[in-house]
């Protein structure tokens, strides 16, 4: 039978309610390591306040110092794809042989995001690929808020997991200060800081920090001290990169969640949504017999402060 236009709305309003309720179902491991951040432009530049004044008792003056703002431009992407359905799945009352794949259209958006900052958090150890706002890689060995900081320190290593690799992570976090010398009180909640791994090194993570009592009887003093995330293809996304450069990598890292900002920034400037061509006079169907529903999303990945993680490329023993 003929396709009729209240079939044509039928079937857009269907799959947009299927697409829709696999977009809530898409599971992303970084999330919580994610600060969205709206974009109303093409590029948005995200000026960071390197310093904040100190807050002292007032003996005569207060404490003033000038902030620093240290640009952070990310231009936004256009992300999609199309699907084509032919008329004669219309014509059948085929369409419900497509709802499996519009829903899981949607279930692929968030996995599509982690994929991408997977991708940011390897690029991180390169100085050309994993730029902060610093203008270095986002983990190094010498890292500085700003040229006028009174220290640098690192947050990188190459070392594969363990526990005292992680003891050595943990400190580094929690030993931060900012300019003025205040510590930023970081890895201090467990349930808040993120230990994400490889899926080969779960129950190495797990022993860190998941059980309570060690294989001598004593208590584990890690106990609860970061949350494990297993984020699924880290190692073959890693072993593969020309920025670790190692078949063996297992690369970890260690992120502080608690805070307003994220160590990672996802640039949102359009949702994505679900669109469709069905109009029957168009050319496309005309010369096709086709009709077409897009997902389209704009928007990027970067990166937010560096202050608020630890990496290790996971390419050196772990002794």
């Amino acid at each position: 039978m003929p396709v009729t236009a209240a079939q044509l709305a039928a079937a857009d309003t269907n799959f947009r309610a299927l697409y829709t309720r696999g977009l809530g179902a898409g599971f992303n491991a970084l999330n919580p390591a994610v600060m969205t951040v709206n974009s109303s432009a093409a590029t948005e530049t995200h000026g960071w306040l390197a310093d904040l004044p100190a807050i002292r008792e007032k003996l005569g003056e207060y404490v003033r110092s000038e902030i620093q703002r240290l640009g952070y431009s990310l231009d936004n992407k256009t992300y999609g794809g199309i699907v084509d359905i032919p008329m004669e799945a219309f014509e059948d009352d085929q369409l419900g042989l497509y709802g499996p794949t519009i829903t899981g259209w949607g279930e692929k958006v968030n996995p599509m995001h982690q994929s991408y900052f997977t991708d940011l958090l390897i690029n991180g150890f390169s100085g050309t690929k994993g730029k902060d706002y610093t203008n270095g890689a986002f983990f190094g060995t010498a890292k500085k808020q700003h040229a006028k900081a009174k220290q640098s320190v690192s947050n990188k290593d190459t070392k594969k997991l363990n526990t005292a690799n992680f003891e050595t992570a943990l400190a580094s976090l929690q030993e931060r200060l900012d300019s003025e010398g205040d510590p930023l009180n970081l890895g201090m909640d467990g349930a808040k800081l993120l230990l994400v791994v490889t899926a080969d090194d779960r129950s190495t993570a797990d022993s860190i920090v998941g059980v309570q009592k060690l294989a001598s009887g004593a208590d584990n003093p890690n106990y609860k001290k970061a949350t494990v995330v297993v984020l699924p293809g880290l190692k073959t996304k890693a072993q593969a990169s020309a920025v670790i450069n190692n078949a063996d990598a297992l690369p970890w890292f260690l992120m502080d969640v608690s805070k307003s900002v994220k160590p990672l920034i996802y640039q949102a400037r359009t949702p994505f949504t679900i669109t469709s061509l069905t109009s029957p006079t168009s050319q496309q169907v005309f010369d096709q017999d086709k009709f077409s529903f897009k997902v389209r999303g704009r928007g990027n990945y970067g990166y937010g402060l560096w202050e608020l993680a630890y990496g290790s490329t996971g390419a050196d023993a772990a002794a």
